[in-house]
């Protein structure tokens, strides 16, 4: 993590090597006999009212920050906002690696009757994961607080009292 906090590449790493080790555990999993886990769209359900209360967290600091609201958030809420955030992203990152990869392995058997449907799911499930990523890094860039110009030295480089 940076000073910046998490960035989307750091999402895009998490994402990639989640996708690489659930494809190389499901694909031999279903080469040994075995069926994929079942996958509800309860999950989609849960992934965007999760995505809600991230923004929601965030925007009562966003609003102070941008001066369109008087009352400051509390310390708590903010920290409570930005980890909210950055939970979102590195969650939707590991959510997005394993429904990319459940969708991998039923692109390859499209000729089962079930897997077509079950691989739009995964693909839907996937999309709303990235989703849950992009609301989190947005949410984490409203909780970034500006600079103060008044800290700043003056032109010359040294302090004058």
């Amino acid at each position: 993590m940076t000073d910046s906090g998490i960035t989307w590449r750091h999402a895009a790493g998490v994402g990639v090597v989640i996708l690489l080790l659930c494809y190389g555990v499901l694909r031999w999993t279903t080469a040994h006999g075995h069926g994929l886990p079942h996958m509800s769209w309860f999950l989609l359900v849960t992934m965007v009212l999760l995505s809600i209360a991230v923004l929601a967290a965030g925007w009562e600091v966003r609003s102070y920050l941008q001066g369109t609201s008087v009352r400051p958030p509390s310390p708590q809420k903010a920290r409570r906002a930005l980890v909210a955030a950055q939970a979102a992203v590195l969650a939707g990152a590991i959510f997005a690696g394993w429904f990319g990869a459940f969708a991998l392995i039923e692109l390859g058997r499209l000729d089962a009757s079930s897997a077509l449907s079950r691989m739009i799911q995964a693909i839907v499930l996937c999309v709303a994961s990235i989703g849950a990523v992009v609301v989190g890094l947005v949410v984490q860039s409203w909780c970034r607080i500006p600079k103060d110009q008044d800290d700043d030295p003056p032109e010359g480089g040294s302090l004058r009292a």
